[in-house]
């Protein structure tokens, strides 16, 4: 073998590892490269992952707080709130009024503002709640004192409530449920068993017969009402705030002190036009109503707006008297300056009610029937808190202002 062909080997030989050597580098700049790409790609997994955790602990706790505020609204957790353990993070929530303010005061409306954290990953959630009412239907609501049923000749349709005590001395027939709210709910005498009861945790609070007047006659309620009604209007005219004899009342507020009807006397609703509202006062009165009629041109199941509502508030009540078909709402819910209730119905006929019957206290006497057909008075307690059609991400800084704006 001669000398140029040891050195075209040797060249040969040469230019092979260098081509190695380069393979090699590019070789490992790429696996560096995708390494790299890999740990990042992780990272990037990584964090997406605990956004999507402070997203879901964020909601957690704006759920949780509802929650919370359904069971007890004192219980609310007002600005800034506190930071809650959950899973593998926190979430950190708080109430506001319905204009953003803080500290929220329990009312219908509100907001929660809740931000989840994850490893130092937060994200901010702020949600629109609303108070729902009951959807009860109740035929029969006793708010204050013991509430007894006489007999077994007692027929509801629909749902009995009571934030006290019901004493059955007979074996009533209620086509709907017996609901007992707050803890001084339940049976008087022992259950006697055979009804589909529920346990509601606080007392659903009904308006006074005064809030209803003064949310109508913001001028002065009872007061105002006593000398600005319809009492004119009705055939015969009310004459001194008292009736006693048979009377036709069209649509109207009207206004009496005195109510004693009796043998075939009675009260004839003509609300073709329009609700018939009876008020009887004055507020604290100790004088009892006896009432008779209360039959309605136009009934309270075909047209709600022209129901007739007969509104008491006397300490003395009501008694509803007479055989006859009455249609409406008979409400007797008062409540003294220093919180004591009274309110009082009571019968001593054997009536057909179509509407609802809601008193601080009730007896329920004979062959009476009650048939709820559609709420017509609504409690001014909340049943439970819940979503109102808003939601959207944001920030809240050091002064509780609300920015709008995601990750």
């Amino acid at each position: 073998m001669n000398t140029h062909t040891l050195k075209m080997r040797y060249r040969a030989r040469g230019s092979a590892l260098v081509t190695v050597m380069i393979f090699i580098s590019i070789v490992s700049v790429l696996l560096a490269g995708v390494t790299k790409f890999s740990v990042s790609h992780q990272q990037l997994a990584l964090n997406d992952s605990r956004y999507v955790d402070a997203m879901n602990l964020a909601e957690a706790g704006a759920n949780s707080e509802m929650r919370k505020i359904s069971m007890d609204p004192a219980t609310a957790d007002q600005y800034p709130g506190a930071a809650v353990p959950f899973g593998n993070g926190s979430y950190t929530v708080y109430c506001a009024n319905a204009d953003g303010s803080t500290p929220w005061n329990p009312q219908e409306k509100l907001y929660i503002v809740s931000t989840g954290t994850v490893d130092n990953v937060s994200r901010s959630v702020k949600v629109a709640v609303k108070g729902y009412k009951s959807e009860a239907q109740y035929a029969v609501y006793g708010t204050g004192g013991v509430s007894t049923f006489n007999g077994s000749a007692v027929l509801i349709n629909g749902d009995v409530g009571s934030n006290n005590l019901l004493n059955f001395t007979g074996h009533p027939v209620i086509n709907g449920s017996i609901r007992f709210s707050g803890s001084d709910a339940g049976w008087s005498g022992g259950d006697p068993g055979g009804y589909t009861v529920v346990d509601e945790p606080r007392a659903v609070v009904w308006p006074t017969v005064s809030e209803v007047a003064n949310q109508a006659f913001p001028a002065g309620g009872l007061v105002y009402l006593k000398t600005h009604n319809d009492n004119a209007m009705a055939n015969p005219p009310i004459l001194g705030f008292s009736i006693t004899n048979s009377v036709t009342l069209t649509t109207g507020n009207y206004y009496v002190e005195t109510l004693s009807l009796s043998a075939s006397r009675k009260i004839t609703f003509d609300n073709s036009n329009g609700p018939v509202n009876l008020w009887i006062g004055p507020e604290g009165g100790t004088s009892v109503a006896t009432f008779r009629g209360g039959s309605a041109a136009v009934s309270v199941s075909s047209d709600l707006s022209k129901a007739p509502r007969i509104y008491v508030a006397t300490e003395g009540g009501i008694n509803l008297a007479g055989n006859e078909q009455l249609d409406g709402l008979v409400y007797a819910v008062n409540r003294t300056s220093d919180g004591t209730t009274y309110g009082r119905i009571e019968n001593s006929g054997n009536p057909t009610i179509t509407g609802q019957i809601i008193a601080n206290q009730i007896k329920i006497n004979g062959d009476v029937t009650v048939n709820f057909v559609t709420r017509m008075i609504e409690p001014t307690s909340i049943d439970y808190y819940g979503f109102d059609n808003f939601w959207e991400e944001g920030r809240v800084n050091g002064n509780g202002l609300w920015t709008a704006g995601g990750r």
